[in-house]
């Protein structure tokens, strides 16, 4: 790292992946408890690099400095991160001066093993703004998912049964395959819509299953809905996954100007959907219209800092099927993207459209209403 970057960074406010500490110890158990803590921290939250540097004043990012650094500072934190974390977080360390001020930076290199743990108590640790934080059950089951080691759509759903499938929206879909004529069972298993038999246990669908050929996956997924405000009224629309696309179209594009660039809305609401957090059982997708601007809030765990970098599929099974199906179906269309979206907005001169990140929703705001009446 040179020092113009150093400087940079000395700019910015501690977040999920930036944080200043005043000293750097590791000379005790629990200090190297709870130096590990962060780097794990850092290395389970996604996005790229992640830094700590130390040598800095928490609050007031006074440039203090480090004193009587090791000379083999370097190693020692090396063995400390090795031995106390499961698999090894990479990471590097080294010493600018500013100011007349050793700082110390430890740069913790986007890692393609998340996720880690600390190996003494078996804990997994995330980043929650600028604060680190014990992983709760759905945050680990979404670093694992990411890392295609346990996908959500794929688990049984234990407290469903095959009646609770649609088979004639099934066989809609699926009729056109071969292999569905001669063994239906066969091909929804091989397709993941229901899970394979195990020993005592009755076939059953999938979460995925459930889903996109559901009669009413908010059965047994309550999280699973469309959430609409409209001027005074709060809406859900339920069912599966392709009647909530043809529900919320139906209900929502009349609501708008005919001038409006429905597709754009559209799309965004299904990549929401699509790419959500299902992992997550407390939130839904939420839909907000209103004059100056439309809200589409989605349950992420992370946010993407480029648009095009929306091509990475949170649910890659789901999307995979969805586009299987949309060859026998034209009114299921997926694909042209943010970047699209955003130029749609341009050519009308309505403006930009923005995207955030906070509390565990990814938003994308639209133009309103009022842009088009």
């Amino acid at each position: 790292m040179n020092k113009s970057k150093l400087i940079h960074l000395l700019n910015e406010d501690e977040g999920f992946k930036l944080d200043f500490k005043l000293k750097l110890a590791l000379e005790l158990d629990s200090d190297k408890k709870e130096f590990v803590k962060d780097v794990i921290a850092i290395a389970n939250t996604e996005g790229g690099r992640g830094y700590i540097i130390y040598g800095i004043e928490d609050k007031t990012k006074r440039l203090v400095g480090l004193k009587d650094i090791p000379i083999d500072i370097e190693e020692r934190i090396q063995q400390v991160i090795a031995y106390r974390s499961v698999p090894p977080v990479p990471a590097s360390f080294e010493i600018l001066e500013i100011k007349q001020k050793k700082i110390g930076i430890l740069t913790i290199f986007k890692s393609r093993q998340v996720p880690h743990q600390m190996r003494q108590n078996g804990a997994f640790y995330v980043r929650r703004g600028s604060t680190t934080d014990t992983a709760t059950r759905h945050e680990l089951a979404q670093m694992l998912q990411e890392q295609g080691i346990i996908s959500f759509e794929q688990v049984p759903c234990r407290a469903a049964t095959l009646k609770d499938l649609n088979f004639e929206l099934i066989e809609c879909y699926l009729k056109h395959f071969n292999l569905y004529e001669t063994n239906q069972m066969q091909m929804l298993k091989v397709l993941g819509i229901i899970s394979d038999k195990e020993e005592g246990i009755l076939t059953c669908p999938t979460y995925g299953g459930l889903l996109l050929f559901g009669k009413l996956p908010q059965l047994f997924m309550p999280n699973a809905l469309i959430e609409v405000t409209y001027e005074k009224e709060n809406f859900g629309i339920m069912g599966n996954i392709i009647e909530m696309f043809k529900d919320f179209n139906e209900r929502i594009k009349p609501l708008l100007p005919s001038s409006y660039p429905y597709e754009a809305l559209s799309e965004v609401l299904e990549n929401a959907i699509i790419h959500r957090d299902y992992w997550n059982p407390y939130y839904y997708t939420k839909v907000e219209i209103g004059l100056d601007k439309i809200s589409v809030m989605n349950p992420r765990q992370y946010y993407y800092e480029k648009f095009n970098q929306l091509s990475i599929h949170t649910n890659p099974w789901l999307y995979s099927r969805l586009l299987l199906f949309e060859q026998k179906d034209n009114t299921l269309h997926f694909g042209i993207g943010l970047k699209k979206v955003q130029k749609i907005f341009e050519e009308t001169g309505c403006g930009e459209i923005e995207t955030s990140f906070q509390e565990g929703f990814f938003t994308v705001k639209l133009p309103g209403i009022a842009y088009y009446s």
